[in-house]
């Protein structure tokens, strides 16, 4: 019985040295995307006279949900006297388990955090692993490197359509989101304001959420967008439908097309251009165009989409057959084009310089 008692007298007296002995600084970034392996960056110090056994476990806390959604534990290794920097790669492969759907689902050791706030807290054992050493804590952040940037229109410019697309890219880097969607908001700029107090402060023409896809068609069942009137818009980039990054806004405005330029010779060969040329030329049952070739290109793909239509639809799309330089080409069209309409013929050469032909079709003649 004295042995018994004098034997649980030394095991609590060495608990207590070792608790004494071993101090633990974490020096995990505590903003910035982060992934697993930055969790283990940590300073541990022996002060004791001899070496230790050790081993860490870590818990990752979601504060939002104050659940756990991430455990980590190290196999044991030795701790000399002195202090050591300790990362992932010195503590060989860390078990982890998954506490809930919130991490994704690669599962990669290796792998990125999603964003969120979170707390990991940590824990050195000796020996036995409800026998902690020293406990500590700290809060973290993992937020996007760069949030959605915005594609077209383009800012501070115009579109002919009132029901017009708009298009963006996603933010990055795309492995911290665990579910990725989209909310839109787009409000008209009243005369004499920010387009940042519009955003906050205006009823929205239109507000959205849960958009999967990298754009969005101005639904054809909303009212119209007016000419000369200036609109605003954002996207937030949502992750299980919570917002985690915003993009800049901007601005644009919806024009009148300019009036067709009809010409009386429909055999004459137009001109394709670069960019986008307000003139529009007229067709009847085929599209006629001359296009200098410096590229050298063999064949390009091309599309005809209506841009004074809800979504600017494509009509038609095929291919061409070129020859270095100078090409007289010919494009026939189909009868599903409507008389007085604008359309635009377009294609992107190996240079990935665009080159576009507005034109109305003409009854065929």
């Amino acid at each position: 019985m004295y042995k018994k008692r004098l034997l649980l007298c030394l095991l609590v007296l060495l608990s207590m040295f070792s608790r004494a002995q071993i101090n633990m600084t974490l020096q995990v970034p505590p903003v910035g995307v982060l992934v697993k392996n930055q969790l283990w960056n940590m300073l541990l110090v022996n002060t004791g006279n001899r070496s230790l056994t050790v081993g860490v476990t870590m818990v990752l806390l979601d504060l939002k949900t104050n659940q756990p959604v991430l455990t980590g534990t190290t196999l044991p290794f030795v701790l000399d006297r002195g202090a050591r920097q300790i990362q992932a790669k010195d503590l060989g492969p860390i078990e982890y388990t998954y506490n809930g759907p919130a991490i994704p689902g690669d599962r990669d050791a290796n792998g990125m955090l999603p964003i969120g706030n979170y707390q990991a807290c940590y824990t050195v054992y000796t020996g036995i692993k409800d026998r902690p050493v020293v406990e500590n804590c700290i809060q973290l952040s993992v937020d996007p490197l760069s949030p959605p940037l915005l594609n077209t229109p383009v800012d501070e410019g115009s579109t002919y359509s009132a029901w017009p697309q708009f298009t963006w890219l996603p933010p990055t880097p795309p492995g911290i989101f665990s579910d990725l969607s989209y909310a839109m908001v787009l409000v008209e700029v009243l005369p004499g304001q920010g387009k940042a107090d519009a955003v906050e402060q205006n009823i929205p023409v239109y507000s959205g959420g849960f958009i999967r896809n990298l754009y969005l068609n101005y639904p054809p069942s909303y009212r119209s967008l007016d000419t000369g009137r200036l609109y605003a818009w954002r996207i937030v980039a949502m992750n299980a439908g919570q917002p985690a990054a915003m993009s800049d806004i901007w601005t644009f405005r919806v024009t009148t097309p300019p009036k067709p330029t009809l010409r009386t010779d429909h055999s004459a060969y137009v001109e394709l251009r670069r960019g986008l040329d307000p003139a529009v030329a007229s067709a009847g049952s085929s599209l006629k165009f001359t296009y200098e070739n410096v590229p050298a290109d063999s064949v390009v793909q091309f599309t005809i989409s209506s841009i004074q239509e809800p979504g600017n639809p494509v009509v038609q799309k095929g291919r061409l057959t070129l020859d270095r330089g100078r090409n007289l080409l010919e494009v026939p069209l189909a009868a599903r084009y409507s008389t007085g309409k604008i359309y635009l013929f377009q294609f992107v050469n190996s240079r990935n310089e665009t080159r576009t032909l507005k034109f109305t079709w003409t009854s065929g003649r």
